[in-house]
């Protein structure tokens, strides 16, 4: 008899791609009934499932996926539906759904599922015979033009990163040493190496790139369920799922898209009868985005729904005494949207068990900014809000510009440089003890690096300013020297209450360098 506990992991991986197909699919026959490739397709997947769950000796599984198999049967022959036979298939997912998650987790978890085999078996002509699959497969995309591929583990592709990356530091120290001598035949064994360790980088970078649609395809669901359970009309679009991002970078903003999308329909999007009053369409809108901008994606949340009243958030924000009447006073749209990023501020006049306009916002917000992105908010009072989320391709190797303060050595991410500039000490002035300079018909804010991080000697003469912008805001850092651009290997770094720093990297002299996080230095 043959061990099947060793593919158990593979089974897991592919019965969650076909429970997501059968979702969407489930979203399309919601609103459609009638369309046979998304019936077919829900045929299919679920009949697979059936299958697998034979082979794999999950009895359970097997006679749930069969029974939803006769009612969709019973669908693709022209049964009449009745009212709700949608309704169940998404019941009958949800056991499925969590079925198979506790064979990922190795729990013994046996739902109750008498009543919904019961709900199933009233749907009229749902016969328990076994049903022929093959004239949906006829009816299928051919197989045979797609390229072969192989499933291959995440932790297999970082562990492979994570000799990639020693790879790296290895060339970056042998061109260091290159440097040092005055050999030709050195210099092109050198130039060879790097050449193809740069090619080795891209094509694992590569692999680890995923379209977002994988993060994307497990939303709709979720703002189908909310939109019932709060009596809203949801018309939910999804555009640029094709994009690519790096997969770590997709696990980590899953809760972040989620906790955006749960605001916009709970309390973005008015009731049917509020919106009608407003001259509004019943049914809301919230599309869910991703765009590529050069090194960075964006993923947004928008909405047609009421707004942020400026207002009532600076009420809050008083209130709270997160800002003083003074500072209220004299904020810009700009400035009153980032208050949202504050623990615990809520405009929304009662909290619900399903979000609440800032609740959990301040974790959305540092969960990108540990990734290296940032967080852009927009509204119009009764017009929406949009939510960006602006994401770095890939958190494993970055370009950055290598700064000297002291005998320290920092690196500043080069997606966050703007500009380098000259300044001297008469260019300087101080408003309410904050440095300024002037920059390009503009008056920036400074701030030195040696203070900041308490680097140690007693030069304190003005360097070279780094400008960077964060949100569409400019900030001049000053540093001691400029030490020039290197591709960096990216290391997480837990450092308690010091949230200028976002990781470290190992220089090619085997030292290591401090990674900027500029968002937090500037803060600080």
């Amino acid at each position: 008899m043959v061990d099947v506990s060793q593919y158990k992991d593979l089974f897991v991986d592919e019965s969650r791609e076909h429970l997501q197909c059968i979702s969407r699919n489930l979203l399309t026959l919601e609103k459609d009934l009638e369309n046979t490739d998304a019936l077919n397709e829900t045929f299919r997947a679920v009949h697979t499932l059936k299958s697998m769950a034979a082979t794999m000796g999950f009895p359970e599984m097997e006679e749930l996926s069969h029974e939803m198999e006769n009612v969709l049967d019973v669908l693709r022959k022209g049964g009449e539906p009745e009212e709700g036979t949608v309704d169940l298939l998404f019941e009958s997912l949800d056991g499925l759904d969590t079925l198979v998650e506790s064979v990922a987790t190795g729990e013994t978890v046996k739902p109750d599922l008498t009543s919904l085999y019961k709900k199933l078996g009233n749907i009229p002509a749902a016969k328990k015979e076994e049903v022929e699959l093959s004239t949906v497969a006829a009816e299928g995309s051919d197989a045979g033009s797609a390229s072969p591929t192989i499933r291959v583990g995440i932790e297999k592709i970082q562990a492979l990163q994570n000799l990639v990356e020693e790879l790296s530091i290895t060339k970056m120290s042998l061109l260091q040493i290159t440097s040092k001598y005055a050999s030709h035949e050195l210099d092109e064994i050198t130039a060879t190496i790097d050449r193809h360790t740069s090619e080795l980088q891209d094509r694992v970078l590569q692999m680890r790139m995923f379209p977002v649609g994988y993060l994307f395809d497990t939303f709709p669901r979720a703002v189908r369920d909310l939109s019932k359970k709060t009596g809203k009309e949801v018309d939910f679009i999804v555009v640029g799922k094709e994009i690519e991002l790096d997969r770590l970078v997709l696990d980590e903003i899953n809760d972040a898209v989620l906790h955006l999308l749960r605001n916009a329909v709970d309390h973005g999007i008015e009731k049917p009868e509020a919106r009608k009053n407003a001259g509004k369409d019943a049914k809301g809108k919230v599309i869910l985005s991703a765009i590529r901008e050069g090194n960075h994606v964006v993923v947004s949340v928008e909405d047609d729904g009421k707004g942020i009243v400026i207002e009532e958030l600076k009420k809050v924000a008083v209130e709270r005494e997160i800002i003083t009447p003074e500072e209220a006073s004299t904020m810009n749209d700009a400035d009153v949207y980032e208050l949202l990023s504050a623990p615990g501020l809520s405009t929304a006049r009662e909290i619900t068990d399903i979000s609440g306009r800032g609740v959990g916002f301040d974790v959305v917000t540092s969960k990108v900014k540990s990734l290296g992105g940032s967080v852009r908010v927009t509204s119009e009072k009764g017009r929406g809000t949009n939510i960006e989320l602006h994401l770095p391709l890939t958190i494993a190797i970055i370009k950055a510009l290598l700064v000297g303060v002291e005998d320290e050595r920092y690196a500043i991410p080069l997606d966050s440089v703007h500009e380098i500039v000259a300044v001297g000490e008469t260019d300087l002035k101080s408003v309410e003890g904050q440095e300024i300079f002037g920059y390009r018909e503009h008056v920036l804010p400074l701030v030195r690096l040696k203070k900041i991080l308490d680097v140690p000697g007693d030069k304190d003469s003005i360097g070279p300013v780094v400008v960077v912008e964060i949100t569409d805001k400019f900030f001049g850092i000053v540093v001691g020297k400029l030490l020039g651009q290197q591709e960096i290997v990216v290391k997480s770094l837990e450092v308690k209450d010091r949230k200028e720093f976002a990781g470290a990297t190992i220089l090619g002299d085997g030292t290591v360098a401090l990674i900027l996080d500029v968002g937090g230095l500037v803060s600080a």
